[in-house]
């Protein structure tokens, strides 16, 4: 049984684990601390999927005004292809549509380009890149989702 709920700060190491997966630039150490402060500002936008007692996905983003950014989403990879990434996706939209959000970008690093299809499934579409965005090298696909 897949339950979806707010992410605590007792999660914060399997969702640290969780992250490197879309977020190969980064090392864990200061990664946890991004997810942290993340977590702190925004709470109400911060999720993990449960299954069987153990967190196997999560998802947060922040907003500003009434443009958003999907901060992280990412699926244990034994537990991918379930609908968990969706379910995680559709939780935190509803969120930022109560928050005001109109716009909602995903920031892709090109090692995770082979997640753009999920974003389109789900009504993203590419508007651009970024150079370096992670550092030199570190090129980023931007996707873009219109809220109704």
């Amino acid at each position: 049984m897949l339950k979806i709920r707010k992410m605590r700060r007792s999660d914060l190491n399997t969702v640290s684990e969780l992250a490197m997966l879309a977020n190969p630039h980064a090392t864990k150490e200061k990664y946890s601390k991004h997810i942290l402060d993340e977590l702190r500002e925004n709470p109400d936008l911060s999720f993990v999927a449960v299954e069987n007692g153990k967190v196997v996905g999560h998802v947060q983003a922040d907003i500003h005004n009434d443009e958003a950014v999907l901060e992280d989403i990412a699926v244990a990879k034994e537990c991918q292809v379930k609908g968990i990434g969706k379910r995680l996706l559709n939780k935190e939209l509803k969120a930022l549509k109560r928050k005001g959000a109109k716009i909602v970008l995903a920031e892709v690093h090109y090692k995770c380009a082979s997640a753009i299809p999920f974003y389109y499934k789900h009504n993203f579409r590419i508007t651009g890149f970024v150079q370096d965005l992670f550092g030199i090298g570190h090129d980023t696909i931007i996707l873009k989702l219109v809220l109704q």
